[in-house]
């Protein structure tokens, strides 16, 4: 970051501690790393259509925004980090980076409950209700960024948590079918997952299974279960043909 982009860091952080006192508000810009030039735009971010019905006056229209910058962000990094993979791919990992329950996981972890301004008609106690909201707001803070400081600051924020957090979410991926798709697209065998060792006690076992397509051994991996190694394998196949 260069010296005047710092500069301009620290001048709005002394507005936000000296001008506008919020200290809650103060805290979380520390989490998501910026400061806003436009306070209503933050306050906007964190309230709920229960406290304020109007369209401007909620997050809704900022949730919008930035659930279509998330989605272009990620495609972008997705394309960077995977230059050879397929369509169905990269969509399948895109979603599994924008779907509610991991973007609440998001939301959680910069504490967003604490912030989020609400009716009495909403309750934040109920945890599908705090989830969805978690997910919410986590995209309207997107929005709000994007408004108030451009594309960087939502990328920065993109990239310190929805993408460093990827493998964790990429782990839900049904990787041998889109092996068996891969496979598929590209008129060759459907891949034969082969049990290759097996060793432990019969309540612990772990399973070796390797992957062959086309009479060639591609990968092996091993697992707790059959279908854990199966995956595994899968997983470091697609990932062969991708680099």
């Amino acid at each position: 970051m260069g010296g005047l982009s710092l500069l301009k860091k620290f001048y709005r952080r002394l507005i936000w501690r000296f001008v506008h006192k919020d200290g809650q508000l103060i805290e979380l810009q520390h989490a998501l790393n910026y400061f806003f030039r436009n306070p209503s735009l933050l306050n906007t971010a964190l309230t709920h259509k229960s406290k304020n019905p109007e369209v401007t006056g909620n997050y809704e229209q900022l949730e919008f925004l930035g659930d279509a910058v998330l989605d272009q962000v990620v495609s972008d990094l997705l394309i960077r980090e995977f230059p050879q993979a397929r369509e169905g791919l990269l969509t399948q990992r895109r979603s599994t980076l924008v779907q509610k329950g991991y973007l609440a996981k998001m939301g959680a972890s910069l504490n967003l409950l604490k912030y989020i301004t609400a009716g009495p008609s909403l309750d934040l106690n109920h945890p599908k209700g705090s989830e969805k909201q978690l997910a919410n707001v986590f995209e309207s803070l997107i929005g709000a960024m994007r408004l108030d400081g451009g594309f960087e600051p939502c990328i920065n924020l993109i990239y310190n948590t929805v993408w460093d957090k990827r493998r964790e979410a990429w782990k839900t991926l049904n990787y041998k079918g889109l092996l068996i798709e891969h496979c598929q697209a590209n008129g060759t065998e459907t891949p034969h997952f082969i049990v290759t060792d097996t060793e432990g006690a019969e309540h612990e076992k772990i399973f070796e299974v390797t992957v062959k397509i086309d009479r060639k051994i591609y990968a092996s991996a091993s697992g707790p279960t059959k279908k854990a190694a199966e995956q595994a394998a899968s997983q470091i196949t697609l990932e062969s043909f991708q680099s």
